[in-house]
């Protein structure tokens, strides 16, 4: 049932985008399955699902991943509740001009084309992938050089590994359930080459000397919270706790759990996510 809802929730706001922006905006209120003004106290959250690790859903049609995790937090930091509706991509940044949602979080970068629609927040997190080898191996130099590799290794379930599998096609690659198995295989030399989140690789060098970043900056991606134009106001107040995050540990954390494979850390935040009860209940 929870899926139905799921579902409909995204029909009328799909219904309702394609309308017109010219009427106070209504939305469908998690609370109550009617449609409600917008409530201040409720910060009205969009994002496009089918996106893991930054928006998933689950099999009774709850939202899941960085993104809603980040958002949960930061609607809690700013003493409101967090209210999530699933839309397709296209329509993330109507919502937020029409009045239907007050901020968009899903994996959404500032380009110029997008700045013309909408106001973005600083970075939340900046992605890319590099290449660790041996000091001494001389046959892979970069990315193209991959499919030489004895065996390519990865986090299972990670961005990076997404990325050798979607994107490249790789055959030899093996993947470690969390980074210490894929470290551990690496300094064993199960593997001869690791293939990991940028920011592993710079610690994991500056540990183990023998070894050196072959190639960074591959598929890179950095991601903001959009807001409507003009929102200056709600975006101060987002970058204010984005910059506690920062200090906190709380970003570092949610890429631990979403972009690194820490399984264990991942099940806490969507377990978070789950007790909210962001779908009506029939």
């Amino acid at each position: 049932m929870r899926r139905k809802c799921f579902s409909a929730v995204m029909l009328i706001l799909a219904a309702m985008l394609a309308v017109s922006c010219s009427e106070p905006a209504r939305l469908f209120n998690s609370d109550s399955k009617s449609l409600a003004e917008p409530d201040n106290t409720v910060l009205r959250i969009a994002c496009a699902p089918e996106n893991e690790p930054f928006v998933y859903t689950d099999p009774s049609g709850e939202l899941l991943g960085f993104d809603p995790s980040l958002a949960l937090l930061l609607a809690e930091r700013l003493g409101m509740t967090a209210a999530f509706y699933p839309m397709d991509r296209e329509y993330l940044a109507d919502s937020l001009n029409c009045g239907l949602a007050d901020i968009a979080v899903s994996a959404l970068e500032a380009t110029d084309v997008m700045r013309r629609k909408i106001d973005f927040s600083d970075s939340y997190i900046t992605l890319a992938s590099s290449i660790v080898a041996n000091g001494g191996n001389a046959e892979i130099n970069g990315e193209g050089d991959l499919k030489l590799a004895r065996n390519v290794g990865a986090v299972s379930g990670s961005l990076p590994q997404k990325y050798l599998t979607d994107e490249l096609g790789l055959s030899n690659m093996s993947a470690y359930p969390n980074r210490a198995e894929l470290e551990g295989a690496m300094l064993r030399g199960d593997i001869d080459i690791m293939f990991c989140d940028g920011r592993e690789a710079e610690e994991f060098v500056a540990e183990y000397p023998l070894f050196v970043i072959k190639e960074d900056d591959i598929d890179r991606r950095r991601y903001s919270i959009a807001a409507a134009d003009g929102n200056t106001k709600l975006l101060r107040e987002i970058n204010g706790v984005l910059d506690e995050f920062r200090t906190d540990g709380t970003l570092l954390d949610l890429r631990k759990a979403y972009i690194n494979g820490d399984n264990a850390l991942r099940a806490e935040f969507d377990a978070r996510l789950e007790n909210i009860g962001q779908v009506p209940r029939n």
